[in-house]
């Protein structure tokens, strides 16, 4: 059996309106997990401060636990600025990971609801959001 060697995670990112868009390719994990959090809460105290947080994940080819954490504590960051934070392009082996874990939730519901937030035409099984939680 041969395997493959990590790939590392390569973060882009861009504002739109008020909204910031970063794309995540290779692995969030250990290695990675700091820079993926630093590069996300930069832009949240910048001077463009996003309302919405848009993390297009499609590109992600592992998450390990660490990257989940890292996944938990940009929710953690977006809530504290206010920001609403959608999880785009899931790739079957984060919506396992969220599942299993008991995370889904964090990343699908609105406050008060357990009913995944989506925009008129969007797939709710592709994109999902979350909303502060005023409450946490």
């Amino acid at each position: 059996m041969t395997n493959s060697p990590p790939a590392p995670l390569q973060l882009s990112s861009r504002h739109a309106d008020d909204t910031l868009l970063v794309e995540l390719r290779g692995d969030l994990d250990h290695r990675h997990a700091d820079l993926f959090v630093e590069t996300v809460g930069r832009a949240l105290t910048g001077h463009r401060r996003p309302r919405t947080v848009r993390l297009d994940c499609a590109g992600l080819t592992t998450v390990d636990p660490s990257g989940l954490s890292a996944l938990l504590m940009v929710r953690r960051r977006t809530d504290q600025a206010g920001a609403v934070l959608h999880l785009d392009g899931r790739p079957p082996q984060l919506e396992r990971l969220l599942e299993q874990t008991g995370t889904l939730a964090h990343f699908t519901a609105h406050p008060g609801s357990r009913t995944p937030r989506t925009a008129p035409g969007e797939d709710p099984t592709r994109t999902h959001s979350a909303s502060p939680d005023p409450s946490a």
